[in-house]
């Protein structure tokens, strides 16, 4: 399957953080989760003699990555351990958000750049030299569709 490195949180480091009588219930809960099936590929003696590395090494070398980070999020639930439920969380988001950074489009590469501070002043003068620009007209220059050219005629 995959090393306990290649996952997406690192559950030995998570696994130490247990005593041995949570570690005792982790493997319990872990036997007992849904999908248990994964783990009818290790023989119990090997997961009931684990300390928390071997244990990590054992589920991740066994089983899909996936159900060991689903499975070790459920159970650290269901023992109350909130804070490694919520750090394994964590480092699964953000090596989410690593992954999707190195294999995003170019097109998500583009970052907007801050505008220049607007002068309020400046803008005023430049939409009314526009507007004059606009409204101006020259005379003997006005053309319409139906004669050719107005000759000192206003419009």
């Amino acid at each position: 399957m995959v090393s306990s490195a290649q996952m997406g949180f690192n559950l030995q480091a998570l696994l130490e953080q247990l005593s041995q009588d949570e570690l005792s219930k982790f493997k319990f809960l872990i036997t007992t989760a849904s999908l248990a099936h994964e783990l009818q590929k290790i023989p119990h003696k090997e997961v009931d003699k684990a300390d928390g590395k071997q244990l990590a090494e054992i589920l991740t070398s066994h089983c899909d990555s996936y159900w060991v980070e689903m499975a070790s999020i459920q159970v650290f639930e269901k023992m109350h351990r909130m804070d490694l439920s919520q750090r394994a969380k964590d480092e699964l988001r953000e090596a989410a958000l690593k992954s999707l950074n190195k294999r995003k489009p170019l097109s998500l590469g583009i970052t907007r750049k801050e505008q220049p501070p607007l002068d309020v002043e400046e803008m005023l003068e430049h939409f009314k030299a526009e507007a004059l620009a606009f409204t101006e007209t020259k005379e003997g220059n006005v053309t319409c569709l139906g004669k050719e050219v107005f000759k000192g005629e206003k419009p």
